[in-house]
């Protein structure tokens, strides 16, 4: 693992969709529950991966100035008009607007609520999303979890993985690179962030697209934490 000096560190700035907030359990199971009531036969669970890997796709087209701007709920709206039909829903307007608020409600996974306490209790405890400022507040209050800031890529002027997104929401929290540390389940969101000068903490997530569907999930060498789970974060953060 990078050697790093964890006095130095004052801010923690956290992914949190997949991360924190499991999208793939909450999106199945709302798309379970609304494929049954049609009568519907679909794979939910490959509905929710469709849905989130063709926003991302909308995101790449976006940053690369190929789309308007918008923020996330704006690229998961436009997303549905694709995974809608191609997994045989029958939803109009309305209820393509309605499916669409479920990732106001993500729940989080079980072993982190109780610690964001621990670390906000000797950190500066951040988000730092591509999600919408709403998505992430109402999934946080959802949860009853309360960060000392949310900051979304929608304000900073430019999205995650780009160096630029790093260092703007920095600039907004006031810490120089040094004095922050990224903290995600995904190894390219850290690698960018340590590009921008900010140490990485990896916190792995099973199942995060479903079973069978993980990557590769092991220690990765050039992260100053590997964490076992969120709890294990903690005790190698605060003791």
């Amino acid at each position: 693992m990078t050697a790093i000096d964890l006095d130095r560190v004052r801010v923690l700035t956290f992914d949190v969709g997949g991360t924190v907030f499991d999208w793939h359990h909450t999106i199945r199971d709302e798309v379970a529950e609304l494929a049954h009531g049609q009568g519907v036969k679909l794979d939910p669970a490959q509905f929710a991966n469709d849905w989130r890997r063709r926003m991302f796709e909308l995101l790449f087209q976006m940053r690369a100035g190929e789309l308007e701007r918008t923020n996330a709920d704006g690229l998961h709206r436009l997303a549905l008009e694709d995974v809608v039909p191609a997994h045989g829903l029958d939803l109009d307007v309305a209820g393509r607007d309605e499916l669409n608020r479920v990732w106001h409600r993500l729940r989080a996974w079980p072993d982190f609520p109780d610690v964001l306490e621990t670390l906000r209790s000797r950190y500066t405890v951040v988000v730092l999303t591509v999600l919408s400022w709403s998505i992430a507040v109402d999934s946080s209050k959802f949860n009853g979890l309360s960060w000392d800031g949310v900051l979304s890529c929608e304000f900073l002027g430019h999205y995650k993985p780009d160096r630029e997104a790093y260092l703007a929401g920095l600039e907004v929290i006031g810490v120089a690179p040094e004095e922050a540390m990224m903290v995600a389940a995904h190894p390219g969101d850290l690698r960018a962030a340590m590009e921008a000068g900010l140490s990485a903490a990896y916190v792995p997530r099973p199942a995060e697209r479903g079973v069978g569907n993980d990557g590769d999930l092991s220690p990765q060498d050039d992260f100053a934490i590997n964490a076992e789970d969120f709890p294990d974060l903690a005790r190698q953060l605060v003791g």
